[in-house]
């Protein structure tokens, strides 16, 4: 399991932010979540990921955590972050490293994840 925590700093809505989120995360096998003000969204419930991600009404200045957890779990992420940076929507978290990993068995390949 991964996780990692945004700075939103669009301008302009939400709305192309969250279609990147949700195209780049059904690219993947990993279970993805976003979570803003302790409501998370399953990525991965399309066609209702969509619209539950909209109803959170994220906010520039704001901060979302974006949690992976599977066998591409870090590609995942990557490829979401890469997309949001493109756009300038999101500014990573300047913490020293934010990346949180977890060494668990990977329930989608059966192998354990040691990154």
């Amino acid at each position: 399991m991964i996780k990692k925590r945004y700075k939103i700093i669009g301008v302009t809505g939400f709305a192309h932010p969250a279609c990147l989120i949700i195209r780049d995360a059904s690219k993947f096998k990993s279970k993805l979540f976003l979570e803003y003000k302790s409501v998370s969204v399953n990525l991965k419930n399309t066609p209702y990921s969509l619209m539950e991600l909209m109803s959170l009404n994220i906010k520039p200045g704001t901060y979302v955590e974006i949690t992976a957890n599977g066998c591409d779990e870090h590609a995942a992420l990557q490829a979401i972050e890469n997309s949001l940076s493109e756009g300038l929507y999101i500014e990573p978290e300047k913490r020293g490293d934010n990346w949180i990993f977890s060494k668990e068995l990977c329930p989608f390949c059966e192998e354990a994840d040691l990154r």
